[in-house]
Parts: C-alpha cells; structure tokens; sequence
C-alpha cells in the first residue's frame, strides 16, 4: 500500500506560506527549528549540521491529520500537522478543524528531549536517598564526578532499553548500583 501522505518537509513549507494559520495550528512554528507544532518539543540533536529540511525529515515527529483520513480528510498539505507523538496520541480525531484549533491552544509546552530525559533522571535519583551520600563520600576520599559517571556507565550496560530509552525504574535501579557500589 502506498503511503499518500505528503512528507514532512512539504508539510512544513504549507505552514511556512500561512502564517495566519500558523497561529491556530502551529503556535510553536518555526522553519528553521523543527518541534512539534502542539507543544513545542523538540530534540537539540535534529538541526546538528542540518539544512533546516534535512532537520525536519529526522526530527521524530509524527504527520497528524487534522480531519483525519477515515472521516473525509485529504492527504493535502494543509490537513497536517507535526506532532510528537503524545501529542498526536492526544490529537482530538474529529471532523472539524475548529476541535483541533482548540485542543491546540490548551495544550501545554514541553521543554527539549534532552531536558526531559534529564528530568526523568533527576526524578530518578530523587528515590534513591543513598546516592547524595555515596557521592559525598567518593568526593571525600578524592574521586571525581567522572569517577562516579564511569560506575553509572558500567550499571547502565546492565539494562536494556525499554522502547528507545532506559524506563525511569532502569535508571532507578542503575542510580541505586551506582550508589551502592560508591558507598559499601
């Protein structure tokens, strides 16, 4: 089955023509920075040496129908949006645009992938009381932070990716190695 949907880049040139549409679809719209149109996300790693069209064909967002194709809607251009993919998960599937003009506008921004993934460890290591500890005492006996990134690294190769990335219970699990290795 052939995919009729428009690619990514011929999507984002529709959007860069209607500014005017832009303010209802595509608050966060920026040519040459590639984040979904909903919330904002976006990954610092996407526009790295890029042309702002290469950026946006790797960025990892979703094409999200407006009026989506089991209710009418055409593979035009102008029936897509850019979406990451809890938005488009959340994306209302109806038959007019109003609806999705409006869930758009409440929806809430979301900081980078890289800032995300760093509050998740954060949050991580919020449950594991013994690492500020154990981080204290391998600075006290000299160590370094590096020391304590080799540990976390070697725990880190002891898990698997759930999906693309390590679950936030995998990192707990590698935060409490790390901190019981550092601090017998």
């Amino acid at each position: 089955m052939t995919d009729t949907r428009p690619a990514k880049w011929t999507i984002v040139q529709h959007w860069a023509a209607d500014p005017q549409g832009c303010e209802v679809f595509a608050p966060y719209f920026d040519v040459d920075e590639p984040c979904c149109f909903a919330c904002g996300w976006y990954s610092e790693r996407w526009t790295e040496g890029r042309s702002a069209r290469k950026a946006w064909e790797r960025a990892t967002l979703e094409r999200a129908h407006i009026i989506p194709a089991g209710l009418g809607g055409a593979s035009h251009p102008g029936n897509f949006l850019l979406l990451c993919r809890p938005c488009h998960k959340d994306s209302p599937d109806w038959d007019e645009p109003l609806e999705m003009a409006n869930w758009i506008s409440r929806r809430d921004e979301r900081p980078s992938k890289e800032v995300e993934h760093v509050n998740t460890w954060l949050r991580a290591a919020d449950r594991v009381p013994l690492l500020k500890p154990a981080l204290r005492e391998l600075l006290s006996r000299g160590g370094t932070a590096e020391d304590a990134i080799g540990v976390m690294r070697r725990h880190v190769r002891r898990a698997v990716l759930h999906g693309s990335e390590l679950s936030e219970g995998t990192m707990e699990a590698v935060l409490r190695a790390t901190a019981r290795e550092l601090f017998p």
